[in-house]
């Protein structure tokens, strides 16, 4: 095997090692102490005390789900109603303007966005407009983006574009949103090209130095 090759091979090894580490999702629970203070910050930055919210708020679902965190990625399901007009489909998109980059900061992302395009069920899916569905790399880390000063303004523009928005957490039993095998099977082929890629180079300068 080549010098060169050798390097190739290493580089996408160590760029997919640095992905699975940052992508996480098996990191350490948070303890109750630390959700705590993170909630506090939360609660101070966008204005809000816990014995001023109702029954269902960000506030107090958040703070019941401390004692249960386990320290693994998760999905956030939300069920949007959205509001009328041109101004909130523009501040819609001053909000993804704002949330994607401080998912993708903390390891999050989308996962599913539909509309609703009919019923199966049932009728409270009448209700609903869109699905969407956002992975979360943790909890500590949901709340480290809820906490950032960005997020003031981007809950405006959230509250802007929607009617009415339901969000419940969940844990993958079964998941086909594979996207570390995703990234590791590009970086296959990647590197399956570059290796011929790099053996045709080496063999026409072996035939090039061959034939001076």
């Amino acid at each position: 095997m080549s010098k060169v090759k050798i390097i190739w091979v290493s580089l996408l090894a160590v760029l997919y090692m640095i992905f699975w580490i940052w992508y996480g999702g098996n990191g350490e629970p948070i303890s109750q102490a630390e959700g705590e203070k993170m909630l506090e910050r939360v609660e101070q930055l966008h204005g809000v005390k816990l014995e001023d919210t109702p029954p269902g708020s960000m506030s107090r679902n958040l703070r019941a789900m401390l004692p249960l965190d386990d320290g693994k990625e998760f999905y956030a399901v939300n069920l949007e109603t959205r509001a009328k007009g041109a101004q909130a489909r523009e501040a819609e998109t001053r909000y993804g303007e704002i949330v994607i980059p401080l998912l993708l900061e903390r390891g999050g992302h989308p996962v599913f966005i539909s509309e609703r395009a009919g019923l199966m069920l049932g009728t409270y899916g009448e209700r609903i407009d869109r699905v969407a569905v956002v992975r979360y790399r943790s909890l500590r880390d949901l709340l480290d983006m809820i906490g950032d000063e960005r997020m003031v303004e981007g809950n405006k523009f959230k509250s802007a574009s929607l009617a009415h928005t339901e969000v419940f957490i969940t844990r993958p039993t079964i998941s086909f949103a594979q996207v570390r095998l995703m990234l590791g099977l590009f970086l296959l082929i990647l590197g399956f090209v570059g290796w011929k890629l790099i053996g045709g180079r080496q063999g026409k300068r072996h035939e090039a130095d061959a034939g001076a």
